[in-house]
C-alpha cells in the first residue's frame, strides 16, 4: 500500500486543501501518490513482491479465501446433514407405514423418474408385502390366470340366459 498525500511518512499536504497546483502524482518518501486517490507501491516495494516477500494484503485475501472455504464447507455439510436426516426420516416412514404409504411413495418415485405412477404405486406396494404375503399374491394372480377362461365362458353363459330370458318375456 502507498503513502496518501497527508498522512504520516509524507511531506505534502492533499491538494485540495492547500490549492495546490501540481501534477496528481507526485514522489513521497519512496513512493508514487495520487493525491488521496490510490497511492501506487513504488519500484522497490513491487520488486519485493516480486520476490516473493508476502505483504499484508497477500496473507488477508489468503486468509478470507480460506475462511470462504470454511465457511462454504460447513454449509454444505449442513445442507447434506440435513438431506440425509430426512431420507432417514423416508425411509422410516416407508417401513413403518405399511402398504398405503409404500404404495403412494412408489407412485411419487416413478413420478419424478417420469414412469406410470401406477405400476409405480404397484411396485410400492408389492415391496412392502412380507415374504409370505408375496407368495399369496403370486398364488391368487396364477389362480386368476388359470381360472380365466372358466370366468369368461360363465360370463357368456349369464349372457346367453338373459338373452333368452328376455325374448321369451317379450
Amino acid at each position: 500500500m502507498g503513502v496518501v498525500a497527508g498522512q504520516p511518512g509524507c511531506d505534502h499536504r492533499n491538494s485540495a486543501a492547500t490549492g495546490w497546483p501540481g501534477p496528481e502524482r507526485e514522489r513521497c518518501a519512496g513512493r508514487e501518490v495520487d493525491e488521496g486517490r490510490n497511492a501506487m507501491p513504488a519500484a522497490s516495494e513491487t520488486a519485493a513482491r516480486e520476490s516473493g516477500a508476502v505483504t499484508a494484503q497477500d496473507r488477508l485475501v489468503a486468509d478470507l479465501r480460506d475462511l470462504l472455504a470454511a465457511l462454504l464447507d460447513k454449509a454444505f455439510g449442513l445442507a447434506l446433514d440435513g438431506i440425509e436426516r430426512f431420507a432417514r426420516f423416508l425411509d422410516g416412514v416407508s417401513a413403518r407405514g405399511g402398504i398405503s404409504v409404500n404404495a403412494v411413495l412408489g407412485g411419487v418415485r416413478a413420478a419424478i423418474g417420469g414412469h406410470s405412477t401406477v405400476w409405480g404405486a404397484v411396485r410400492g406396494a408389492v415391496s412392502a408385502l412380507s415374504p409370505a404375503g408375496r407368495v399369496a399374491l403370486i398364488a391368487v394372480l396364477v389362480l386368476a390366470l388359470l381360472l380365466l377362461p372358466v370366468t369368461v365362458v360363465l360370463v357368456l353363459l349369464a349372457l346367453i340366459v338373459l338373452a333368452v330370458v328376455a325374448v321369451a318375456r317379450s
